[in-house]
């Protein structure tokens, strides 16, 4: 998605979903203070450029020579640079749109029950 008008050639927003094997475990400690984890699906984070949301949603492969098989999890995956968002939240501005996305994927795959994707989402 991009602004009217904007000759910059960045989206305001990319988002994109892909069925994942696996999901990133939570440390205890995590050294990298430009990212901001939220308590939404399994794991999530907001960093420079975008946000990450890994849920629970089991996905089968289309054919035998499909590319991934069968998964238990599904990515999310939001792109959109600090400069062209304004306000004083965009961290949690961009979790709830991937939230709120993410969401509306689950409930059309059937998965809503376990992606455990909250309606609002809590601070950071």
């Amino acid at each position: 998605m991009y602004k009217t008008g904007d000759e910059s050639g960045k989206p305001l927003l990319e988002i994109r979903f892909s069925a994942a094997q696996s999901y990133p475990k939570a440390s205890g400690k995590e050294s990298d203070n430009s990212k901001v984890r939220y308590p939404v699906g399994l794991y999530a984070q907001v960093g420079r450029d975008g946000a990450d949301l890994f849920f629970r949603c089991a996905t089968g492969a289309g054919s035998k020579g499909a590319y991934i098989g069968d998964t238990k999890y599904v990515k999310a995956e939001l792109y959109s640079t600090g400069s062209q968002l304004r306000g004083n939240s965009v961290d949690k501005d961009r979790m709830v749109i991937l939230n709120s996305i993410s969401r509306k994927v689950a409930e059309e795959a059937g998965c809503a029950s376990e992606a455990d994707l909250p309606t609002a989402v809590p601070d950071a």
